[in-house]
């Protein structure tokens, strides 16, 4: 997906790769490789100019188009889509590092001459700094900085210069100012030049001064907008991986129907849509503090940016040979990643930097005080009131928890509607994207107040809601909410696990309803459930997707035995269960007996639709509290926090950005899925590094080793709900399209 979430940025990063097919096809990039690592400018840029894409973040008053850098950001993607080459990356860092500076003369002198078209760069001060002398009419500037993208191409470069005084003073230079030589060095980036910059007693007056400009500030603004561009080749690689898999064919079939291919397929679109939220999360509007900034921009530096040189390699893995050859367009993308890459710096010093372990978390939240205030006043009020009773029996599906509890406050929740409100009234309030980050917001201004949970039943719940009869509605829905009544899923079966369609369990019609034969396995809390909800074959005729029922069954029923089953940690969560000549009354069946497939995927996808719950997840404890510790290897292990942070605070922002769209109206995306895999495969990451740096203190299990204790569980996060496998098909299948096996 591209980086711009609104319908105006939509139509602007159309714009720019529509303007990219017409002026800047591959083929004329390709003809004057040796021009552009000359720094020539293109025959297209003064038609780009025209169009204003290098200015639409610049203020109006200078000859910009007034929008911000996340506007900038979908210039930058549609152009790191489409391999633009030329100076479009330097000119728009320069003009968005020149916007930091308070108003002055040579500040907008400097926004007006990049608005009307010259090229210009920005050299961060990693890449050097000058020396600067006072002088009685300015400063005189000495050194070399570089290499830095898009300097022989500049007619202006912003710079930094330390004075004698050691103050860091920034400049606004002509590329041709007496005393300023400009060496072309041979590009990594075969579509832009690198250069270093000689200064040689180079005069500047007090008017060539930028005041106001933060070295930190730059460098933030830098990276988040090469992280755009960088999520953009991400992108790309994706498309065109895609669009071979599913032309390309090996032994008789497309090669998009081979399994492998297809989870190599689907774990590159996971990695761009992390990087195009990692990139859009480092831009994005809003007055942040510094350390968010700092937060933000280091993730995005590490996800979007570092990661990329290895993503082209995996999509060229998928292509093949042909991938490596220099007819092939991959190489050129491939060639600007590593390009980017370095100019961003080392990935390890970032993830240091984001790894400090007393580094607040990434501020998701979604500024909604002006929003619905009658709503808001109204949940407010409820949650006050519900405040003062309290919850006196510990919940029936978890004891141990305390968002189970059941009693007066969690009933007053749930009769209000606020234990699931996203469901229609009367078992919800029927809330909207809004109204339930209202309901988030106020829940989180009451930390007092534990939010109920409906745990398994989240799932069950709105299937019976939507598809039950009015009976059933009547008999389990407000039992459910208020945690009176528990559930379990028996779906799985020994030989029907993921493939939930060739399950043999039986119903057989008998007189006032079902009797049920077969055997479920993996069936969470089981032992403590008052009710479940089944699958079972009520017609073994036709074709096995059809011919499935969908009963909620009494687990007290006779011919019902639970045998727990111990995991490797110790614990009793799963278990098997056995059905003999189980009776089903007919009210208990879900629609009609042949329909229980759609019902149960639907059960699959009904994950608890309060937004944003996997922004909260807090799995990186135990390795903070390792990152804490004096210790020969701390930087190891805050480099490894960091990454892991780097991750989590990516697809909290895919979460975000999902988020975002549903506010604006749009249908949902793939985050979800996204964010299934994601955060297993991140759950196995983190628990694998608190293991490896707890080194022997690990030969230990006991209530102390938390390392050990997580690392036995993680399986079940991996496994539940469906195999990270599961849903590489799902992704590549139904997202991606590419062919069934």
């Amino acid at each position: 997906m591209p980086l711009a979430l609104t319908d105006e940025q939509a139509a602007l990063t159309a714009a720019v790769a529509g303007f990219a097919d017409r002026h800047a096809p591959r083929t004329a990039t390709r003809s004057r490789l040796d021009a552009w690592a000359a720094g020539e400018r293109p025959a297209f840029w003064n038609v780009l100019v025209t169009q204003g894409f290098h200015a639409v973040h610049l203020p109006e008053r200078v000859g910009g188009q007034g929008g911000g850098l996340v506007e900038a950001a979908c210039v930058l993607d549609a152009a790191g889509y489409a391999l633009l080459p030329g100076p479009l990356l330097p000119t728009v860092i320069a003009g968005a590092v020149a916007t930091t500076s308070p108003p002055s003369a040579a500040g907008d002198e400097i926004l007006e001459t990049i608005a009307a078209g010259a090229p210009a760069a920005v050299v961060l001060p990693e890449a050097g700094q000058l020396s600067a002398s006072a002088n009685d009419g300015g400063w005189t500037l000495n050194g070399v900085v570089g290499p830095e993208i898009g300097l022989c191409g500049a007619a202006r470069i912003i710079c930094s210069a330390r004075t004698d005084t050691g103050d860091l003073r920034w400049f606004a230079l002509h590329s041709t100012q007496s005393g300023i030589r400009l060496h072309r060095n041979a590009s990594t980036d075969l579509t832009r030049d690198v250069g270093t910059m000689h200064v040689d007693q180079v005069q500047v007056s007090r008017e060539q001064a930028l005041d106001g400009i933060d070295a930190q500030q730059t460098r933030w603004v830098a990276v988040g907008l090469i992280a755009a561009e960088a999520a953009g080749i991400a992108r790309w690689c994706v498309d065109n991986v895609v669009a071979y898999l599913k032309v390309r064919e090996q032994f008789g079939r497309r090669i998009g129907s081979f399994q492998a291919l297809q989870h190599k397929a689907a774990t590159l679109f996971i990695e761009s849509e992390l990087a195009v939220a990692a990139a859009w999360d480092a831009v994005r509007p809003g007055a942040q503090p510094p350390l968010q900034q700092q937060i933000a921009v280091a993730g995005a530096a590490i996800i979007a940016v570092a990661r990329l040189p290895g993503l082209v390699v995996d999509a060229m893995a998928m292509f093949g040979a042909i991938g490596y050859t220099w007819e092939h367009d991959l190489h050129l993308y491939w060639k600007r990643a590593i390009s980017l890459a370095a100019a961003v710096g080392p990935a390890a010093q970032w993830a240091h930097l984001l790894g400090e372990p007393t580094n607040p978390g990434r501020d998701f939240s979604i500024e909604m005080s002006d929003t619905e205030p009658e709503f808001r006043a109204r949940i407010a009020a409820t949650l006050d009131m519900a405040a003062a009773l309290h919850n006196d029996a510990v919940g029936r599906q978890n004891p141990e928890y305390p968002q189970f509890r059941t009693g007066p406050q969690r009933t007053a929740l749930a009769d209000a509607g606020l234990v699931a409100p996203h469901l229609d009234t009367p078992w919800g309030v029927n809330a909207s994207s809004a109204q339930q980050l209202i309901i988030d917001e106020e829940f989180d201004k009451r930390p007092y107040l534990v939010r109920p949970s409906l745990g398994i039943a989240q799932w069950i719940l709105p299937t019976v809601l939507t598809a039950g009869s009015d009976q059933q509605r009547r008999r389990f829905a407000q039992p459910t909410l208020r945690g009176e009544m528990t559930w379990c899923q028996l779906f799985s079966e020994p030989g029907a696990g993921s493939d939930l369609a060739s399950l043999k369990t039986t119903a057989t019609r008998v007189d006032g309803g079902w009797r049920i034969n077969g055997q479920k396995v993996w069936t969470s809390l089981a032992q403590r459930a008052d009710w479940g909800a089944l699958l079972a074959r009520t017609d073994p005729a036709v074709a096995k997707h059809k011919g499935i029922g969908y009963f909620l069954l009494d687990m007290r029923s006779p011919g019902i035995r639970i045998r727990p089953l111990r995991t490797a940690s110790g614990d009793e969560h799963f278990n098997e269960v056995f059905l003999d000549d189980v009776f089903i009354p007919d009210d208990m069946l879900v629609g009609d007996p042949g329909v229980g497939w759609s019902h149960a995927l639907a059960t699959m996808a009904n994950e608890r639709v309060a937004i944003g719950a996997y922004v909260k997840l807090d799995k990186e404890a135990e390795l903070r509290g390792l990152a804490a510790q004096s210790r020969p290897d701390q930087w190891a292990v805050r480099q490894a926090l960091g990454e892991i942070r780097a991750e989590a605070n990516a697809i909290g922002a895919l979460a975000v950005r999902d988020t975002l769209s549903r506010l604006a109206g749009h249908e949902p995306g793939p985050a979800s899925s996204v964010a299934k895999v994601a955060t297993a495969l991140f759950v196995r990451r983190v628990t694998s590094h608190a293991l490896q740096f707890s080194g022997r203190s690990a030969l230990v299990s006991d209530a102390g080793q938390a390392a050990v204790a997580q690392s036995l569980m993680m399986p079940a996060e991996l496994i539940g709900g469906g195999t990270v496998e599961i849903q590489l098909n799902i992704i590549a299948t139904l997202v991606l399209g590419l062919p069934r096996s």
